[in-house]
């Protein structure tokens, strides 16, 4: 298995370690509940440095991306990270991922470590097919991965921001940057020269938890070094577990559960970030809707899993793709893949183990973030 550069700093800390996408990853500290909540409440942190990171650059690397993906990145503001879903030209899910835009004619694309290798291989020959098929188009583009040049951390909660200017100075933050930071949008970044180092370290505003979040982008050599400020500030520390629930709670997708192969994203629930009004590869995903997504909270102490079947009017309509429990609500919340024709209802039943337990029908997120 691979090891994040922090791996022994998890092993330290008393984490239980698991394999995760063929990495040895923390699952959790102290316990997944108290994790969940220090975010919700405070700040956690994450080691996400085994997501990868893909260069795409050259001449026409925009204009490529733009057809690659279903939202456009070019006509963006320089510092503006777009959210984008990675289809293959049958409509089915490639992957779900961050574009950031590095330079002019100079992206990073941010994907899921389970499918970096298949994403590369993808985007290879993505590119050789759009070249075929617009041969008039500039596209003197290389797709690189730089995935073994960055750890990567999340800083998340609604007390993120104050966290990080707290410790600002042992970070090496100037006035200036201090400043960026505290006006840094949703969805943006910014670049913090690193000493020593040719490459900048690269401070985001996304997250993943529903909450206020930022994400370190280091020079790996530096990971430790960065995560080390945040646990000596005694930030908590948190897993896979909570990151799963906070981004259930969030109402957030997972690959391989609300999105796949089999799955597109407007079945999945993402038809806000795809844009039918410009060509992309696998836009043909709109003719194939035969499902749709829809939420459900527990009525009583059952927790959904994925695989679970769900039955509207006692008709089986469809399958859980996620389901937890949720340490704030303290019920069971899910996700569900429902038919397209299945009746617009308040209330369905989930087959738990050898029972049928009522749901009700809401609208996600299930946990506004503060």
């Amino acid at each position: 298995m691979k090891k994040t550069p922090l791996y022994d700093r998890h092993v330290a800390l008393g984490a239980r370690m698991v394999e995760y996408a063929g990495w040895n990853m923390p699952v959790q500290y102290e316990g997944v509940r108290d994790e969940v909540l220090a975010v919700r409440e405070a700040t956690g942190i994450f080691d996400v440095s085994h997501m990868g990171e893909i260069r795409v650059k050259g001449e026409g690397a925009g204009e490529f991306l733009d057809w690659l993906l279903t939202r456009r990145v070019t006509g963006k503001k320089p510092d503006q990270i777009t959210y984008a879903i990675l289809s293959a030209a049958d409509g089915g899910t490639v992957d779900d991922l961050l574009s950031y835009t590095m330079g002019e004619e100079d992206y990073m694309l941010v994907v899921n470590a389970a499918n970096k290798d298949k994403d590369l291989v993808h985007m290879n020959e993505s590119l050789v097919a759009y070249k075929e098929a617009y041969p008039d188009r500039k596209a003197d583009v290389e797709v690189i991965d730089e995935s073994d040049l960055y750890g990567q951390i999340a800083v998340q909660g609604p007390g993120s921001l104050d966290c990080i200017l707290e410790v600002a100075d042992a970070l090496e933050l100037t006035e200036e940057e201090r400043e960026e930071l505290r006006g840094l949008k949703r969805f943006r970044q910014m670049f913090v020269p690193v000493k020593g180092e040719s490459r900048d370290l690269i401070i985001s505003r996304t997250g993943y938890t529903g909450e206020n979040g930022y994400e370190f982008y280091i020079p790996i050599a530096k990971t430790e070094h960065y995560w080390n400020i945040f646990i000596d500030a005694e930030v908590v520390p948190c897993g896979l577990g909570a990151r799963d629930t906070l981004r259930l709670e969030a109402g957030m997708p997972l690959y391989g559960h609300e999105m796949s192969s089999e799955i597109s994203a407007l079945e999945g629930g993402m038809s806000f970030f795809v844009d039918l009004q410009h060509e992309f590869q696998g836009s043909v995903m709109k003719d194939k809707v035969t499902r749709r997504q829809i939420a459900l909270e527990s009525d009583t102490r059952a927790i959904p899993r994925d695989g679970y079947e769900v039955y509207v009017e006692g008709v089986k309509a469809g399958v859980i793709t996620s389901g937890t429990f949720s340490p704030v609500l303290e019920k069971g919340i899910a996700f569900a893949l429902v038919d397209i024709d299945t009746p617009e209802v308040s209330h369905v039943e989930v087959q738990v183990r050898k029972n049928l337990q009522p749901f009700t029908v809401v609208k996600a997120p299930f946990v506004a973030g503060k």
